[in-house]
């Protein structure tokens, strides 16, 4: 068994967007890859979309007990100013799906969480943020790159929220009330990969934005999992050659930690979890690729 510290890693699946197809499997030639997210049943305008799941994850440590994004917030069509994406990915948290009712459901407020990591500043993953600024128990942990990249070009007094739609260097998908509480020194920044608790560590993936992270957590029973965050978006992201997509600010960053992934997985026999997707990646020595999918559990202990 596994020397380790944490506890227990609780899945939280906060609701689902709709995305273009395209978006996700640019280029791709085999849309079956993510046959498990159709059909799309969200409305307006389903036809060649997925719909993929929002997720937020709970951390139990001897130490603390940590919460890794924030999911969407529920005032997200009001604070995204480009109507394009209001439509282009309708949110559709369903009876009991918000974030803020996840936590409920474990009996958990924010001042119950000692640290919250946020893999990176998008408003699916950071749009319940500000909720955890308010109280001081809390240390909220970003990439600095992130920070810094959310405020240089989201964060002025002048910004223009239109320079791209999607694609190389696009800054959408940020909306400045998700940050804005985090300035000026709100935000526990940090660099490289940090071991943060024993057993849990960030591990800095850019590519996707400027700072993207992930959280990788050694648990008793299941081992090495890794908390990929969008840098391995779906699961038919991980390939030999990876499926890479137009959502990416930096594809040659984002190949490099693609890469850096690959290792952590044969090294550490680390599992998958994927931004959005039902599926995790398994690794295994007796498959010809040398992974398996398996379905996303609730819990992982």
């Amino acid at each position: 068994m596994a020397v380790t510290n944490a506890k227990k890693l609780t899945v939280l699946c906060c609701g689902h967007t709709t995305l273009d197809l395209e978006l996700v499997i640019t280029g791709h030639s085999n849309p079956s890859l993510v046959k498990h997210l159709m059909p799309c049943c969200h409305t307006p305008d389903a036809e060649g979309k997925i719909s993929h799941p929002i997720y937020a994850y709970v951390i139990e440590h001897h130490d603390g007990r940590m919460v890794v994004d924030t999911g969407m917030s529920d005032s997200f069509r009001k604070d995204w100013k480009n109507n394009f994406y209001k439509e282009k990915m309708a949110y559709d948290p369903g009876e009991d799906g918000l974030f803020t009712q996840r936590l409920e459901a474990l009996d958990l407020k924010p001042s119950d969480i000692s640290d919250l990591v946020i893999t990176h500043l998008h408003t699916d993953h950071a749009g319940n943020l500000p909720m955890f600024a308010e109280n001081e128990q809390t240390r909220i942990l970003v990439h600095e790159d992130e920070l810094r990249g959310c405020v240089l070009e989201k964060g002025g007094l002048i910004r223009e929220d239109t320079l791209t739609v999607w694609g190389v260097t696009s800054p959408q998908g940020f909306t400045r009330k998700d940050f804005a509480c985090l300035l000026p020194s709100r935000a526990t920044t940090v660099f490289g990969d940090q071991e943060i608790y024993r057993g849990i560590w960030t591990v800095s993936l850019p590519g996707h934005t400027w700072g993207t992270m992930g959280v990788a957590v050694n648990l008793p029973h299941s081992g090495w999992i890794l908390l990929a965050s969008d840098h391995i978006y779906l699961s038919s992201t991980y390939s030999d050659p990876f499926n890479v997509c137009i959502l990416n600010q930096d594809p040659r960053k984002w190949a490099h930690s693609a890469l850096k992934v690959r290792k952590m997985v044969e090294k550490y026999q680390m599992r998958v979890l994927p931004g959005h997707d039902n599926k995790i990646i398994v690794p295994d020595k007796t498959s010809e690729k040398g992974f398996t999918f398996g379905e996303v559990s609730e819990f992982y202990d």
